[in-house]
């Protein structure tokens, strides 16, 4: 998770925002697209996809590479406020030196000391108080955990350490049983997902087959469908044929007739050879028709 943008005094340029959460690149890396993240962000990204969220190009961790000088000089000199800025400090730093201000920043948040297992070892109670790290003397000074003793039955010879050791194994034993509770319920979760899993499998399974099956029946009706079209095909190619011998012949018997009127012989009773180019003629339109 990178820094709220809400933080930054002055212009933030969106090309060093993680394309992931939107905020200030922390740890920033590029991909070879040339698209910026967090590297936390962009490893939890990529523990479950294999693809830049941005333009969802093929990425993988070992194309990862740093910034752009030029890019990591301009995100080190964005200025920014304390991230304790909310309990009054006023301080606005560059990116580069903000953790050294904050690992010693007067209002950082610091656990009392006097708290269980500290100081005093046979109390399991303790303070839990998180004051400013300028207040914390203060308050040490007038802590109510600060001041107490061993109230054991003889001060003297309480044994704090052997009472911390049976406290230590009662605390063992319910982490033990605690974790075998877990344990437990993740087994059960394990397996009603396993028979969801199962049942789901098993639905899809059918409907492959039933897939399957209308598949079949289409390329059944295909394969019918193709067969009809080259019996059509064959029956046109026959009939062209066909077509095409009668109009040979009709030609030849009519430039026999031609020659013959020409040559003079007049008009005559229709032979067997007119009888012969009328049928022609007839078998020419029938498969024209056709």
């Amino acid at each position: 998770m990178g820094y709220d943008v809400e933080r930054f005094v002055g212009y933030v340029n969106e090309g060093l925002l993680c394309s992931v959460c939107r905020c200030v690149c922390e740890e920033a890396v590029m991909s070879p697209c040339e698209h910026v993240f967090c590297r936390a962000c962009i490893s939890a990204w990529l523990s479950q996809h294999s693809t830049c969220p941005e333009d969802r190009t093929h990425l993988t961790h070992t194309q990862l590479r740093p910034l752009y000088r030029y890019m990591r000089n301009d995100l080190m000199q964005l200025q920014i406020r304390c991230v304790f800025h909310v309990h009054g400090c006023d301080v606005i730093n560059s990116l580069e030196s903000m953790h050294t201000h904050e690992a010693e920043c007067d209002y950082s948040l610091l656990t009392c000391r006097n708290t269980a297992g500290g100081k005093y070892l046979c109390y399991r109670c303790g303070c839990e108080v998180q004051v400013c790290r300028r207040d914390l003397e203060a308050h040490l000074n007038v802590c109510e955990f600060g001041s107490r003793v061993c109230l054991g039955p003889d001060k003297d010879t309480h044994a704090c350490i052997t009472e911390l050791r049976t406290e230590l194994t009662l605390f063992r034993a319910e982490c033990v049983c605690k974790v075998e509770e877990l344990r437990c319920e993740m087994e059960s979760r394990l397996d009603s997902q396993r028979r969801h899993m199962v049942q789901r499998e098993n639905l899809l399974k059918n409907e492959v087959e039933e897939l399957k099956g209308q598949l079949s029946c289409v390329m059944t009706d295909v394969c019918v469908l193709l067969a009809a079209e080259r019996s059509r095909r064959q029956d046109l190619e026959k009939a062209e044929l066909e077509k095409a011998e009668l109009l040979e012949l009709l030609k030849e018997g009519h430039r026999q007739f031609t020659a013959t009127a020409t040559a003079g012989e007049g008009p005559r009773k229709a032979g067997p050879r007119s009888l012969t180019l009328d049928c022609i003629k007839r078998k020419s339109k029938e498969v024209t028709v056709i």
